[in-house]
């Protein structure tokens, strides 16, 4: 019995090796995300930056094709003024022309703001090219070792399986079985739970004198009145004394 007990033990431990390395292993993509969140703060003004200069070209394209449509109004109003028979027409297309003039004049001036704007974020990106390049490399150094991490802990859960496996095959049915019935009933799937100064540790309930002294010889399955977890005694390892 003392060998059977041991086995359930092992078996316990398997159960809780795996469901915290299952409950490690499902947090990897929100961990992972963490990693890269950490890297999009710590990249927050450079980004800003990137944002800024990539605004300021966009805005600059826009403005030459305003520019364009415009040198084409000016164009149709100095023909318009070139066949003009009537005051009305000429002023019309003076008007035309001297607005559009006007709004060439307003657009290049915008023009050279926004080049003052792309050209002053592309000297800071090419400034801080070696923070971000840093950044990057510690960022890829942290998902590599991260991942490797994650691949032990599923190496880890496979061979937790694999030894649980193999612990239920050694099981006699009866105890299998019983352990599986008691860890489907108990929310925290813990099937097991060491007896120790008169009670048990699972659920605190004292023992009474004679299933304490029952659990310690360890010759039969006992199980907690209170939590009906089987009740195990492992003795306390003396301290070895200095140079033994």
């Amino acid at each position: 019995m003392k060998a059977e007990l041991s086995q359930l033990i092992a078996l316990q431990n398997a159960d809780t090796d795996i469901r915290r390395l299952q409950a490690e292993i499902e947090s990897i993509p929100e961990r992972r995300a963490e990693i890269e969140k950490e890297f999009e703060r710590r990249t927050f003004e450079i980004r800003a930056l990137e944002e800024r200069r990539d605004a300021a070209f966009h805005e600059r394209a826009r403005l030459e094709k305003e520019i364009f449509d415009q040198k084409q109004r000016a164009e149709r109003a100095d023909r318009n003024l070139m066949a003009a028979k009537k005051p009305d027409e000429y002023t019309a297309a003076i008007r035309e022309a001297d607005a559009a003039r006007k709004q060439i004049s307003a657009f290049e001036t915008q023009i050279l703001e926004q080049m003052e704007i792309f050209d002053q974020a592309e000297k800071e990106l090419k400034e801080r090219a070696p923070e971000v390049e840093n950044l990057r490399v510690d960022l890829e150094a942290r998902l590599k070792a991260f991942d490797d991490e994650a691949q032990t802990r599923q190496n880890q859960l496979e061979q937790a399986r694999a030894g649980r496996e193999q612990v239920m095959n050694e099981l006699p049915k009866a105890m299998s079985m019983l352990y599986k019935r008691i860890a489907s009933r108990i929310r925290d799937g813990v099937a097991m739970a060491e007896a120790r100064n008169g009670a048990c540790m699972a659920c605190y309930m004292s023992l009474r004198p004679q299933i304490m002294a029952d659990v310690r010889r360890g010759e039969e399955v006992i199980t907690c009145d209170n939590c009906n977890r089987i009740l195990y005694y492992a003795p306390e390892k003396k301290a070895q004394p200095v140079g033994v």
